[in-house]
Protein backbone atom coordinates (compact mmCIF):
# COMPACT_ATOMS: atom_id res chain seq x y z
CA UNK A 1 0.00 0.00 0.00
CA UNK A 2 1.48 3.40 -0.95
CA UNK A 3 1.84 6.18 1.60
CA UNK A 4 -1.04 8.29 0.32
CA UNK A 5 -3.44 5.36 0.29
CA UNK A 6 -2.25 4.28 3.76
CA UNK A 7 -2.83 7.82 5.05
CA UNK A 8 -6.38 7.81 3.68
CA UNK A 9 -7.08 4.49 5.41
CA UNK A 10 -5.81 5.88 8.71
CA UNK A 11 -8.02 8.95 8.36
CA UNK A 12 -11.06 6.80 7.62
CA UNK A 13 -10.37 4.57 10.62
CA UNK A 14 -9.99 7.50 12.99
CA UNK A 15 -13.10 9.16 11.58
CA UNK A 16 -15.06 6.04 12.48
CA UNK A 17 -13.56 6.00 15.98
CA UNK A 18 -14.29 9.70 16.49
CA UNK A 19 -17.88 9.26 15.39
CA UNK A 20 -18.24 6.29 17.74
CA UNK A 21 -16.70 7.71 20.89
CA UNK A 22 -17.69 11.39 20.48
CA UNK A 23 -14.84 13.75 19.66
CA UNK A 24 -16.17 16.45 21.99
CA UNK A 25 -14.67 15.27 25.28
CA UNK A 26 -12.47 18.37 25.31
CA UNK A 27 -12.97 21.75 23.71
CA UNK A 28 -9.24 21.56 23.00
CA UNK A 29 -5.90 20.00 23.93
CA UNK A 30 -2.53 21.73 24.36
CA UNK A 31 0.08 20.12 22.10
CA UNK A 32 3.79 20.54 22.82
CA UNK A 33 6.89 19.20 21.09
CA UNK A 34 10.46 18.31 22.01
CA UNK A 35 12.32 21.35 20.69
CA UNK A 36 15.64 19.53 20.90
CA UNK A 37 14.36 16.82 18.55
CA UNK A 38 12.13 18.50 16.01
CA UNK A 39 9.30 16.23 14.84
CA UNK A 40 8.62 15.64 11.16
CA UNK A 41 5.37 16.40 9.39
CA UNK A 42 4.59 12.68 9.45
CA UNK A 43 5.14 12.47 13.22
CA UNK A 44 2.95 15.47 13.93
CA UNK A 45 0.25 14.18 11.60
CA UNK A 46 0.27 10.80 13.34
CA UNK A 47 -0.04 12.52 16.71
CA UNK A 48 -2.95 14.62 15.46
CA UNK A 49 -4.72 11.52 14.16
CA UNK A 50 -4.31 9.88 17.56
CA UNK A 51 -5.74 12.97 19.29
CA UNK A 52 -8.71 13.47 17.00
CA UNK A 53 -11.00 11.02 18.84
CA UNK A 54 -10.74 13.24 21.94
CA UNK A 55 -11.17 16.76 20.57
CA UNK A 56 -11.80 18.82 17.47
CA UNK A 57 -9.10 21.39 18.09
CA UNK A 58 -5.48 21.64 19.18
CA UNK A 59 -3.32 24.47 20.38
CA UNK A 60 0.39 24.84 19.61
CA UNK A 61 2.84 27.13 21.40
CA UNK A 62 5.21 28.38 18.69
CA UNK A 63 5.32 28.97 14.95
CA UNK A 64 9.01 29.36 14.21
CA UNK A 65 10.55 26.75 16.52
CA UNK A 66 11.00 23.54 14.51
CA UNK A 67 8.83 25.14 11.80
CA UNK A 68 5.96 24.02 13.98
CA UNK A 69 3.42 26.48 12.66
CA UNK A 70 3.60 25.31 9.05
CA UNK A 71 3.79 21.64 10.02
CA UNK A 72 0.88 21.82 12.46
CA UNK A 73 -1.21 23.69 9.93
CA UNK A 74 -0.62 21.04 7.28
CA UNK A 75 -1.18 18.18 9.72
CA UNK A 76 -4.39 19.62 11.17
CA UNK A 77 -5.84 20.22 7.73
CA UNK A 78 -4.88 16.71 6.62
CA UNK A 79 -6.76 15.06 9.49
CA UNK A 80 -9.60 17.57 9.88
CA UNK A 81 -8.85 19.43 13.12
CA UNK A 82 -9.25 23.07 14.08
CA UNK A 83 -6.14 24.88 15.26
CA UNK A 84 -5.09 27.62 17.65
CA UNK A 85 -1.74 29.00 16.53
CA UNK A 86 0.69 30.06 19.25
CA UNK A 87 3.33 32.77 19.01
CA UNK A 88 6.05 32.29 21.64
CA UNK A 89 7.50 35.39 23.29
CA UNK A 90 10.48 35.51 25.60
CA UNK A 91 12.34 38.52 24.14
CA UNK A 92 11.76 41.01 21.28
CA UNK A 93 13.78 39.10 18.71
CA UNK A 94 11.76 35.96 19.45
CA UNK A 95 8.55 37.79 18.66
CA UNK A 96 10.12 39.06 15.43
CA UNK A 97 10.87 35.45 14.42
CA UNK A 98 7.33 34.38 15.27
CA UNK A 99 5.82 37.30 13.33
CA UNK A 100 7.91 36.43 10.27
CA UNK A 101 6.80 32.80 10.55
CA UNK A 102 3.20 33.98 10.73
CA UNK A 103 3.62 36.11 7.62
CA UNK A 104 5.17 33.16 5.78
CA UNK A 105 2.34 30.85 6.82
CA UNK A 106 -0.37 33.25 5.76
CA UNK A 107 1.23 33.68 2.35
CA UNK A 108 1.68 29.94 1.72
CA UNK A 109 -1.28 28.16 3.32
CA UNK A 110 -5.00 28.45 3.77
CA UNK A 111 -6.09 29.42 7.28
CA UNK A 112 -9.51 27.83 6.85
CA UNK A 113 -9.20 25.73 10.02
CA UNK A 114 -7.39 28.33 12.17
CA UNK A 115 -9.78 29.68 14.79
CA UNK A 116 -7.42 31.90 16.76
CA UNK A 117 -3.83 32.92 17.43
CA UNK A 118 -2.42 33.16 20.95
CA UNK A 119 0.24 35.87 21.33
CA UNK A 120 2.45 34.81 24.22
CA UNK A 121 2.11 32.02 26.76
CA UNK A 122 2.53 33.15 30.38
CA UNK A 123 4.86 35.86 29.17
CA UNK A 124 3.76 38.32 31.88
CA UNK A 125 3.96 35.61 34.54
CA UNK A 126 7.58 34.95 33.58
CA UNK A 127 8.32 38.66 33.34
CA UNK A 128 9.65 38.31 29.80
CA UNK A 129 7.88 41.47 28.64
CA UNK A 130 5.60 44.17 30.01
CA UNK A 131 1.89 44.70 29.46
CA UNK A 132 2.30 47.64 27.05
CA UNK A 133 4.71 45.71 24.84
CA UNK A 134 2.43 42.67 24.86
CA UNK A 135 -0.54 44.81 23.86
CA UNK A 136 1.53 46.18 20.97
CA UNK A 137 2.50 42.65 19.90
CA UNK A 138 -1.16 41.65 19.88
CA UNK A 139 -2.01 44.65 17.70
CA UNK A 140 0.65 43.62 15.16
CA UNK A 141 -0.75 40.10 14.95
CA UNK A 142 -4.31 41.39 14.63
CA UNK A 143 -3.22 43.53 11.71
CA UNK A 144 -2.21 40.34 9.88
CA UNK A 145 -4.96 37.97 10.98
CA UNK A 146 -7.93 40.24 11.57
CA UNK A 147 -8.64 40.74 7.85
CA UNK A 148 -8.54 36.95 7.46
CA UNK A 149 -11.23 36.41 10.10
CA UNK A 150 -8.91 34.85 12.69
CA UNK A 151 -9.36 35.97 16.28
CA UNK A 152 -6.36 36.98 18.37
CA UNK A 153 -5.76 36.63 22.10
CA UNK A 154 -3.03 35.83 24.61
CA UNK A 155 -2.79 33.28 27.43
CA UNK A 156 -1.49 33.92 30.92
CA UNK A 157 -2.09 32.94 34.51
CA UNK A 158 -5.39 34.17 35.89
CA UNK A 159 -3.79 36.95 37.96
CA UNK A 160 -1.65 38.38 35.11
CA UNK A 161 -4.33 39.73 32.77
CA UNK A 162 -4.03 43.55 32.87
CA UNK A 163 -6.78 45.79 31.45
CA UNK A 164 -4.75 47.13 28.50
CA UNK A 165 -4.04 43.58 27.31
CA UNK A 166 -7.65 42.48 27.75
CA UNK A 167 -8.70 45.52 25.75
CA UNK A 168 -6.71 44.26 22.75
CA UNK A 169 -7.82 40.61 22.67
CA UNK A 170 -10.91 39.19 21.03
CA UNK A 171 -11.49 36.84 23.97
CA UNK A 172 -9.65 36.11 27.21
CA UNK A 173 -7.61 32.96 27.90
CA UNK A 174 -6.52 32.07 31.42
CA UNK A 175 -4.20 29.40 32.84
CA UNK A 176 -4.72 27.91 36.29
CA UNK A 177 -3.10 24.87 37.90
CA UNK A 178 -4.52 24.13 41.36
CA UNK A 179 -1.80 21.48 41.73
CA UNK A 180 0.77 24.29 41.98
CA UNK A 181 -1.34 25.96 44.67
CA UNK A 182 -0.87 22.98 46.98
CA UNK A 183 -4.56 22.13 47.35
CA UNK A 184 -5.97 18.62 47.57
CA UNK A 185 -7.25 17.08 44.38
CA UNK A 186 -10.76 17.18 45.84
CA UNK A 187 -10.44 20.98 46.06
CA UNK A 188 -8.96 21.32 42.59
CA UNK A 189 -12.03 21.88 40.42
CA UNK A 190 -13.57 24.38 42.85
CA UNK A 191 -10.27 26.25 42.98
CA UNK A 192 -10.15 26.41 39.19
CA UNK A 193 -13.73 27.72 39.04
CA UNK A 194 -12.93 30.38 41.62
CA UNK A 195 -10.16 31.67 39.38
CA UNK A 196 -12.40 31.49 36.30
CA UNK A 197 -15.13 33.48 38.08
CA UNK A 198 -12.56 36.12 39.04
CA UNK A 199 -11.36 36.49 35.45
CA UNK A 200 -14.96 36.89 34.30
CA UNK A 201 -15.18 39.99 36.50
CA UNK A 202 -12.19 41.63 34.75
CA UNK A 203 -12.82 40.38 31.20
CA UNK A 204 -14.55 43.59 30.01
CA UNK A 205 -17.52 41.51 28.90
CA UNK A 206 -15.44 39.33 26.60
CA UNK A 207 -15.69 35.53 26.52
CA UNK A 208 -13.29 33.69 28.84
CA UNK A 209 -11.75 30.33 28.00
CA UNK A 210 -9.43 28.17 30.07
CA UNK A 211 -6.24 27.81 28.05
CA UNK A 212 -4.36 25.48 30.41
CA UNK A 213 -5.20 23.32 33.38
CA UNK A 214 -4.32 19.80 34.38
CA UNK A 215 -2.91 17.53 37.06
CA UNK A 216 0.29 15.47 36.90
CA UNK A 217 0.26 11.68 37.10
CA UNK A 218 3.60 11.40 38.88
CA UNK A 219 6.95 12.98 39.63
CA UNK A 220 6.41 14.59 43.00
CA UNK A 221 3.98 16.33 45.33
CA UNK A 222 3.43 20.02 46.07
CA UNK A 223 1.98 20.73 49.47
CA UNK A 224 -1.31 18.85 49.71
CA UNK A 225 -1.31 18.32 45.94
CA UNK A 226 -0.37 14.70 45.29
CA UNK A 227 0.71 13.66 41.79
CA UNK A 228 -0.65 10.25 40.88
CA UNK A 229 -2.52 8.57 38.02
CA UNK A 230 -5.64 8.29 40.19
CA UNK A 231 -5.55 11.98 41.15
CA UNK A 232 -4.99 13.02 37.55
CA UNK A 233 -8.08 11.05 36.53
CA UNK A 234 -10.11 12.46 39.44
CA UNK A 235 -9.19 16.07 38.69
CA UNK A 236 -9.91 15.52 35.01
CA UNK A 237 -13.37 14.09 35.68
CA UNK A 238 -14.32 16.85 38.12
CA UNK A 239 -13.09 19.59 35.79
CA UNK A 240 -14.79 18.10 32.74
CA UNK A 241 -18.00 17.77 34.70
CA UNK A 242 -18.15 21.35 35.99
CA UNK A 243 -16.99 22.98 32.76
CA UNK A 244 -19.58 21.06 30.75
CA UNK A 245 -22.28 21.98 33.25
CA UNK A 246 -21.29 25.64 33.01
CA UNK A 247 -20.60 25.58 29.25
CA UNK A 248 -16.97 26.71 29.69
CA UNK A 249 -14.47 26.12 26.89
CA UNK A 250 -11.41 24.28 28.21
CA UNK A 251 -8.01 23.33 26.80
CA UNK A 252 -6.50 20.44 28.78
CA UNK A 253 -2.78 20.50 29.48
CA UNK A 254 -1.44 18.49 27.97
CA UNK A 255 -2.31 16.30 25.00
CA UNK A 256 0.32 13.69 25.85
CA UNK A 257 3.14 13.14 28.32
CA UNK A 258 6.37 15.01 27.61
CA UNK A 259 9.25 12.72 28.68
CA UNK A 260 11.80 15.23 27.44
CA UNK A 261 11.01 17.19 30.60
CA UNK A 262 12.03 15.98 34.05
CA UNK A 263 10.11 15.15 37.19
CA UNK A 264 6.52 16.25 37.51
CA UNK A 265 6.70 18.30 34.29
CA UNK A 266 6.82 15.09 32.23
CA UNK A 267 3.49 13.57 33.33
CA UNK A 268 0.64 15.98 32.59
CA UNK A 269 -0.56 14.25 29.43
CA UNK A 270 -3.97 12.81 28.66
CA UNK A 271 -2.13 10.20 26.61
CA UNK A 272 1.11 8.33 27.12
CA UNK A 273 3.99 9.32 24.79
CA UNK A 274 2.95 6.46 22.47
CA UNK A 275 -0.46 8.22 22.14
CA UNK A 276 -2.51 5.61 23.98
CA UNK A 277 -4.98 6.78 26.62
CA UNK A 278 -3.68 6.75 30.20
CA UNK A 279 -4.73 3.54 31.93
CA UNK A 280 -6.28 5.42 34.89
CA UNK A 281 -8.49 7.46 32.53
CA UNK A 282 -11.37 5.48 31.09
CA UNK A 283 -13.51 6.30 28.08
CA UNK A 284 -16.55 6.04 30.33
CA UNK A 285 -15.11 8.84 32.48
CA UNK A 286 -14.61 11.02 29.44
CA UNK A 287 -18.10 10.23 28.17
CA UNK A 288 -19.82 10.74 31.53
CA UNK A 289 -17.52 12.76 33.81
CA UNK A 290 -20.32 13.70 36.22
Amino acid sequence: MDNKKSSRVWDQCFAVVAATVNAQYFYGLDYGIDQTKCPSLEEITNDFRALKPYTQRLRIFSLSVCNQGALALQASQAVGLHLYLGLWIDRPETFDSELKALADITSQYSLENVEAAIVGSEVLYRGDTDADSLAAYIQKVKAILGPKGVQVTNADVYYKLPPNVIQQVDFVMMNAFPYWEGVTVEQGAATLMSHYDYVKTISQGKPVRISETGWPAGGGNFGASIASPENQALYLSKVLCITKQRNIDLFWFSAKDEPYHTGVEATWGLLYPNTTLKSAISLSTLQNPC
